[in-house]
Formats: C-alpha cells, sequence, structure tokens
C-alpha cells in the first residue's frame, strides 16, 4: 500500500538543517475556466509585465499557495482529527507543539508572541504570468443593489456603487514553476494533492464556481537547485504563434542541468515512471486506496517531525 519515492529530488527523512538540498520542480498548467480576478496592489485588477509588445497579468505565488494549504488542511482532518490539533487555524499557530502538522512543516509557519518559532517552508511556488495578453480594457462591471433587487433602496435613492474589474479571460492559462526543496516523498505527495484537488482561486473566488484547472505536464529531479522561471520561458522560448507544450520543452532542454531527471509530457522529457503515475492517482485521489495510503504517509511523516522539532517527550 505504500508509494515508491525516486532515489533522486527527495530526502530521507524530515531534518531540522538542511545538510543535502536536493530538489523537485512541478511543470503546472493552470488554465482559467472562468474569468478570474489576480488582484494585488491594485484592488481591480492584476499587477503586469511585459513581455515583446504584450501586457501580461503577473500573479504572486502567494495566491496559489494559501489556497492550496486550505486544501491539504480540509484533507488532514477529513483523513484522521490526530493529524491537525484541534486549537490549530490556518494563519493563527497557538505554540509549535500545537501547530505542527504536514501543511505546516511543508509550507513553513511562524509563530510570534509569548513564544516565537518558525519553520521554514519546502515549498516555492514563485510569481508566474499568463501565456496570452491581459486585456486592461476587458473591464466587468458589477452594480450593488438594495434587497428589492434594483439600484434604488426604499425611499427611492439611487444606488452609485459600480465595481469595476480587470479579470484573466478564459482560454488564457499559466504556467507555473513549483519547486519543493529538501523535501521528503510525503511532502511531495501532499503539494501534489493540494495542486490537484484545488481549483478556486483569486479574489471574491465566493462568488464563481471552479475557475482554474491544474494540470501536471512534469516533474524535474536533481541533486542541486532544479528551479525555472515563467518569465524566463515567456521572454525568451514562446514566441506569439508556439504551441505552450514545445516552448516549455525548448526551455527545460536549454537550461537542464547533467543530474536532472525529467519526465513528462513535453518534448525532450522522458515517459513518466510507474512511481509518478502511482503518485498522480494517490495525490488526486483517483486510486482506490488513496485514503489509506494518504493517511499512513502522513501520519509516518509527522511523527518523524515530531521527533525532530519536540524530542522524545
Amino acid at each position: 500500500m505504500t508509494l515508491d519515492y525516486p532515489d533522486k529530488g527527495l530526502v530521507e527523512s524530515f531534518g531540522i538543517y538542511r545538510k543535502r538540498k536536493p530538489s523537485v520542480t512541478l511543470v503546472v498548467k493552470r488554465d482559467v475556466t472562468e474569468p478570474t480576478l489576480f488582484r494585488n496592489s491594485n484592488h481591480d485588477r492584476a499587477e503586469t509585465q511585459e513581455f515583446g509588445d504584450k501586457l501580461h497579468a503577473q500573479v504572486n505565488g502567494e495566491k496559489f499557495t494559501s489556497k492550496e494549504r486550505l486544501t491539504g488542511l480540509d484533507l488532514l482532518r477529513e483523513l484522521d482529527d490526530e493529524l491537525v490539533h484541534e486549537e490549530y487555524a490556518y494563519n493563527e499557530p497557538v505554540d509549535l507543539e500545537k501547530s505542527l502538522n504536514v501543511g505546516t512543516i511543508t509550507y513553513g509557519l511562524a509563530g510570534t508572541g509569548d513564544q516565537d518559532f518558525a519553520i521554514k517552508s519546502r515549498v516555492v511556488e514563485g510569481y508566474t504570468y499568463t501565456t496570452e495578453e491581459y486585456d486592461l480594457m476587458n473591464k466587468e462591471t458589477r452594480n450593488a443593489v438594495y434587497e428589492s433587487g434594483t439600484m434604488r433602496d426604499a425611499e427611492g435613492n439611487q444606488s452609485e456603487a459600480l465595481f469595476d474589474f480587470v479579470k484573466v479571460q478564459p482560454g488564457n492559462d499559466l504556467v507555473h514553476f513549483i519547486t519543493l526543496e529538501a523535501a521528503t516523498g510525503p511532502m511531495l505527495l501532499y503539494a501534489l494533492h493540494n495542486v490537484l484537488n484545488t481549483g478556486k482561486y483569486g479574489a471574491r473566488e465566493t462568488r464563481t464556481g471552479r475557475n482554474i484547472r491544474n494540470t501536471v505536464l512534469g516533474i524535474v529531479l536533481g541533486n542541486h537547485d532544479t528551479s525555472l522561471s515563467t518569465g524566463e520561458l515567456l521572454m525568451e522560448y514562446h514566441s506569439e504563434d508556439a504551441d505552450l507544450e514545445d516552448s516549455i520543452g525548448t526551455y527545460v532542454d536549454s537550461v537542464r542541468r547533467s543530474d536532472w531527471d525529467v519526465y513528462g509530457e513535453f518534448d525532450g522529457a522522458d515517459d513518466a515512471p510507474e512511481w509518478f503515475d502511482r503518485l498522480v492517482a494517490v495525490a488526486s485521489r483517483k486510486a482506490d486506496d488513496a485514503d489509506d495510503v494518504l493517511r499512513e504517509e502522513f501520519t509516518a511523516l509527522i511523527e518523524d517531525a515530531k521527533g525532530e522539532l519536540l524530542g522524545d517527550d
């Protein structure tokens, strides 16, 4: 029932000090399926970057990480209430012992107040950008209506509350390179689960349905750094009429290091091995024994981490 993990890219067990820093990078394509608002410093639109003569929406990786962390936390509580302390809430750490769970040791944690503590994240989700143009003129206007269903209140006063949002439109997509540094196999499983099972991102997500569909196009394993850049991909390796997966293949092949193993659906990548297909099946919860495997892997990981961080008591 347990999983096989690769010999490269991961560490065997959780450790406080990262004496070795092998890494794994997931190549993720995020397809926009409904208009999605990614706002940062501007409340009504995303930040932007210009590549060539086109404007692209720029999205901080935290916009994805925060939603994926919540997906993982929900999974842990569903699998076993012993995996998350009953007093722990996301972004509200009580103390180190009560805050330890697979989510915090994978994505990191900082505590302040009576007890200062920190766990460094093993996951790096850097900036990403829309692969197609981000049209600032394509605004979606909403108005604030009253209980009557109109823009006039009971006294007949006209509402002037109008909201303009510039959303990333369906048919656009983002390529995201997610790197795990000095992570264990179960940490990779956890991050992969969260990517494959999260479908709502962006601001005002309660006003929309599933708005992003994530697909893992490949994985890069290395004895050292395997991080990749979406900006570099779009600026130097992807032209307007080029096939996106062809561009990814060209980019990865160009920056590839001698210690990398690359598997995936793009040119230059080897076919996915059995261990990866099994990992994806469990992470996506499509395998019949997925929940049993997830519970077993995460229980072993958190016990290992508690021994390191809290000692034998």
